[in-house]
């Protein structure tokens, strides 16, 4: 889900973590099953749906840091369900 090079990939991953669980019982969110590409932070379903992606961010990573993250995991809620 998240990039390790900087910490606010971390905090935004468990943020999404976070609304997920609290939004759908019984949902099951994995961090990072496999190694994370740089620059990239994605939110995908077990299926492979991809929900958000941001693909190769420069730093300081503007793109993520300027998403609602709230707004964003209401948004892959109302997909999900």
């Amino acid at each position: 889900m998240h990039s390790k090079e900087c910490n606010c990939f971390k905090t935004r991953a468990a943020k999404v973590q976070t609304g997920l669980t609290k939004a759908i019982p019984g949902v099951e969110v994995l961090i990072n099953p496999e190694k994370p590409r740089k620059g990239c932070f994605e939110v995908r379903g077990k299926d492979g749906k991809i929900y958000l992606s941001l693909l190769g961010m420069p730093r300081p990573f503007t793109k993520l840091k300027s998403l609602d993250m709230d707004k964003m995991v209401e948004e892959i809620v109302a997909k999900v369900k």
